[in-house]
């Protein structure tokens, strides 16, 4: 992660160079949110799979809540 810019730094760059940073930045959180939405569908293929196997070999997989 890049160090936080002094005052003078700030003062010093273009408008150029703060449109570049905006870009790298929402380009990004793209990516963030494309990794993101791709481990939500990891989770849900999972937990089918999970689901299924339960019913098919007639045992309890997951632990209970509280469970000791």
């Amino acid at each position: 992660m890049p160090a936080e810019p002094s005052e003078n730094d700030m003062a010093n760059r273009s408008k150029d160079d703060y449109r570049q940073e905006i870009k790298a930045q929402k380009k990004r959180i793209r990516e963030l949110e494309k990794a993101l939405s791709f481990s939500k569908l990891e989770t849900k293929a999972r937990d089918m799979m999970i689901d299924k196997a339960e019913v098919y070999f007639d045992i309890q997989i997951r632990k209970k809540s509280g469970a000791k």
